[in-house]
Formats: C-alpha cells, sequence, structure tokens
C-alpha cells in the first residue's frame, strides 16, 4: 500500500499531495464546484465496488451472465488489483458526480499537465487502454511526462512503449517498478 495523505477526505499517496491540491485549486478557479471523488482505493475496497458495478449491470440486463456484465464493468471500472486508484496516483476530479456529464471537462484536462497529470482515459483511446473515455479519471506522471503525452495525444499504454522503445526491456519491469520510474523521470527526447 502506499504511503497516502487525505486532501478534502480523498486520500492520495503522499508523493502526489502538493500537485493534487495545486491541480485541484486551478480546477476550481475554472469552476468552483470542482471536487475530487475519489483516490486512492484499498483492494478490498475496490472488490466491493467492482462487485457493486457488476450486480447493477445484472440487475439492468437480465441478459446478462456474471462474464458478459464483467466485461462491460471493464470499460469504466477495474477488477481488484487492477486498478489505478490502487496505487495512489489516480484521482477523479469532476463539478458533478456523474460520469461524462462534465461542464468544464475539457477546459480541466487542458490544465492538469501543467499539475503532472493526464486525462488518463481520453476520448479515442479505448483501443490502446481497454477503458471507454472517462471525463475525470486523471493519473499522475509527472510535468514533464504529462506534457508530452499531451502534446503527442499519447494515452499512458503508448507513452510507455516508447519508452520501452528508448530503454528495452522498461516493459518487463515490473508495473510498481515502471510506475516508479514514470513518475519520477524528468524529461524525454524522442
Amino acid at each position: 500500500n502506499p504511503d497516502v495523505v487525505q486532501i478534502d477526505n480523498i486520500w492520495v499517496d503522499a508523493r502526489i499531495a502538493d500537485a493534487t491540491e495545486k491541480f485541484l485549486a486551478a480546477a476550481q478557479a475554472i469552476n468552483p464546484a470542482e471536487h475530487l471523488i475519489s483516490g486512492y482505493r484499498s483492494v478490498d475496497y475496490q472488490t466491493t465496488l467492482y462487485a457493486q458495478y457488476v450486480d447493477q449491470e445484472m440487475a439492468a440486463d437480465p441478459s446478462l451472465d456474471r462474464e458478459a456484465a464483467e466485461k462491460k464493468v471493464q470499460t469504466y471500472s477495474q477488477p481488484p488489483t487492477k486498478s489505478e486508484h490502487q496505487t495512489g496516483l489516480a484521482i477523479d476530479l469532476s463539478d458533478v458526480d456523474s460520469l461524462n456529464e462534465s461542464t468544464t471537462a475539457e477546459q480541466v484536462a487542458a490544465i492538469a499537465p501543467d499539475y503532472g497529470f493526464v486525462l488518463r482515459f481520453p476520448e479515442g483511446g479505448a483501443a490502446s487502454t481497454g477503458v471507454d473515455h472517462e471525463d475525470w479519471h486523471f493519473r499522475y506522471v509527472g510535468v514533464a511526462n504529462a506534457k508530452y503525452m499531451t502534446e503527442h495525444h499519447l494515452t499512458l499504454e503508448d507513452y510507455l512503449k516508447l519508452l520501452d522503445k528508448k530503454w528495452p526491456h522498461f516493459m518487463s519491469m515490473s508495473p510498481e517498478n515502471y510506475g516508479r520510474m514514470v513518475v519520477s523521470h524528468v524529461s524525454l527526447k524522442v
């Protein structure tokens, strides 16, 4: 588990607390209704949340079996041990508590790189991320990485592939280690 701190009743990795506070303040300057919805989630909490989503999908469409419901859920939520929220490096930030209904999402996403965040699941990115567009899910990757990724319209998966080309065997590192490398990486010239 990461070393976490609380910001506005949401937990985040302590390493990104300052960036999160500044990003939140900048988002609130755009729209005072912007607020943190989610941050760090334990495996236990993600297990409960994921199961609730699966049950909701099955209740909404009785023709779905569990496997089909899980596949549908994985377009917007990840199973336990697969969610970025468990790293403490992901936050959900919006002016509303409904996915893809924000009135200021584009403006907030535009300033995110200045604070080291990227919109993790952009429109058109599902082919590489496996997750449909989410206007509120931001991932901390560091300012230089975030600016590069945004300028070049790269998802994190695409960016990691570029890093692997620059540093062979990069992707064979454990996710925990390449996550640390991405967070601490200062500049990339590809």
